[in-house]
């Protein structure tokens, strides 16, 4: 018997930096990284806030499916601005708009840490984690 080949695959970076040469996939693909982003971004802050997706719906006048919607990524239009902003304050949080350098590297939602005032009001809070993610969109 001969010797089976083993199959190679194809060079992920090559074959998306080839796709992503085409200004339309990069369009696409951004606006799909955006959704992503702000997908685990919600639901880490949520989580972290110990809110199920129907207590974060009520304090923010929406239902629970759009809670959903929203964290599985699933809409292909990125959140708008007015429902994060509802959400982050629902969080006790600011939502902010930063003009920064380009860099593919850097994510494109970051989620501060809450600062703790005492020692009291951090074991009593939970903490949350801030979320780098790189390009590929996994967490770096």
């Amino acid at each position: 018997m001969g010797k089976k080949k083993r199959a190679t695959g194809i060079a992920g970076d090559a074959f998306l930096a080839a796709q992503l040469s085409d200004p339309r996939v990069r369009h696409h693909f951004e606006q799909r990284r955006i959704v992503h982003e702000v997908a685990i971004a919600v639901r880490g802050m949520r989580m972290g806030a110990g809110l199920t997706q129907a207590q974060l719906a009520s304090r923010i006048g929406t239902s629970q499916p759009t809670i959903a919607r929203l964290e599985k990524g699933l809409d292909v239009r990125t959140p708008r601005w007015d429902t994060l902003q509802r959400i982050a304050r629902a969080l006790g949080r600011q939502l902010k708009l930063k003009f920064a350098a380009s860099s593919d590297d850097d994510q494109l939602v970051e989620v501060e840490q809450p600062a703790r005032k005492n020692r009291a009001a951090a074991t009593a809070a939970a903490p949350l984690r801030t979320h780098r993610l790189g390009s590929s969109g996994r967490r770096a």
